[in-house]
């Protein structure tokens, strides 16, 4: 199979909004920014946004990368892909054109948070003053503009929903109404604060979390606590995890671990944790090792010490070993698919 065959529907109905930047996948994935104005759906709509759209429709997909986006990696492999991907049709492209819509948000611009996880921030950050205006101003926008065309939204790809006094107020006054289309709110987040007591006061969205998926990263308590979590406790996690996994609404769990040189020994035990788990007997849930990505926490040398995926790497052939464990296991998702390929001892 070929990229150039299939068209990704994603920039054509999908926004990631940050606080300075607006993207039309995951920043990871195709990392060109269409931030123009601020207002959201006017950068949608924006030169930028439309290049980033024929590029996907002339098959060059010259913003996103191969590499990263496990998507275009499975094509790239011959794997399945996934409803994301339409067949290359004429008809297709004008459908595509015609119907371009803004149904599918990632609310990312608060970057309020409980831990500093040293993979996504130096600090940890909680939004005071002028920050908590602009992500307020963000939020009524969501409410009375973009409400009524959302099928989807996801809370948060920059900081944790129940941590963000925003978000939580949000989620606290949600209005059905409002969202006459929304199908489902996808719930990303560290699990800490997901507790009984708060999901019953957060009644209004039950209905609508359909997905969640929680970011973890380690598969012990001293990985957790002291490597990538940092502010996190171990314990209170899975305590958490017993009651999250019980939630009849949510359809699909997703366990996230992002890969690199403190973790990667505990992939295999990181998918026992989970085949481990009474309350995920016959539910949907994906295991998923993901690519760390560089958000400017690092500088270029750390980051080359980070990432156990880099062929350069000393631990890289231990890495790849832990990768062949795992790869084929129930339930386990990983964007490493490129480096696979050039690995005849693990196709």
């Amino acid at each position: 199979m070929r990229k150039e065959e299939f068209l990704c529907t994603v920039p054509f109905g999908y926004s990631e909004v940050f606080k300075d930047r607006h993207y039309l996948c995951c920043p990871g994935w195709l990392p060109e920014s269409v931030y123009e104005t601020g207002n959201m759906k006017t950068d949608f709509h924006s030169k930028k946004s439309n290049s980033i759209r024929e590029s996907i429709i002339d098959g060059s997909y010259k913003y996103c990368s191969s590499t990263q986006c496990p998507h275009l990696s499975n094509i790239k492999q011959g794997k399945q892909i996934d409803g994301r991907f339409i067949p290359k049709t004429e008809n297709n492209i004008q459908r595509l054109r015609d119907n371009t819509s803004f149904n599918n948000i990632n609310l990312c611009f608060d970057e309020s948070c409980n831990y500093k996880c040293p993979s996504c921030r130096l600090d940890f950050i909680n939004f005071k003053g002028k920050e908590i205006e602009t992500v307020e101003e963000k939020l009524l926008q969501v409410e009375n503009e973009l409400a009524p065309t959302l099928t989807k939204m996801t809370l948060t790809g920059g900081g944790d929903p129940f941590f963000s006094n925003s978000f939580r107020k949000f989620l606290l006054r949600f209005e059905p109404s409002k969202f006459p289309l929304l199908q489902n709110i996808h719930i990303l987040t560290n699990g800490s604060l997901w507790t009984e007591s708060l999901w019953k006061k957060l009644h209004k969205i039950h209905r609508y979390v359909k997905t969640a998926e929680i970011s973890i990263d380690a598969a012990t308590q001293d990985t957790y606590e002291n490597k990538t979590r940092l502010g996190g406790v171990w314990s209170k996690l899975l305590d958490n995890l017993e009651f999250i996994t019980t939630i009849n609404t949510v359809r699909t769990f997703t366990f996230s671990f992002v890969t690199q040189d403190t973790n990667f020994r505990e992939m295999d035990k990181f998918v026992d944790l989970f085949e481990n788990f009474e309350s995920l007997k016959g539910k949907r849930y994906k295991v998923f090792f993901n690519h760390i990505t560089n958000w400017g926490t690092f500088t270029e040398e750390e980051y080359q010490r980070k990432d156990i995926s880099n062929p350069n790497h000393v631990n890289h052939q231990e890495f790849l070993t832990m990768l062949n464990k795992i790869k084929d296991r129930k339930n386990v998702v990983h964007n490493f698919n490129h480096l696979i390929k050039f690995e005849p001892s693990l196709i």
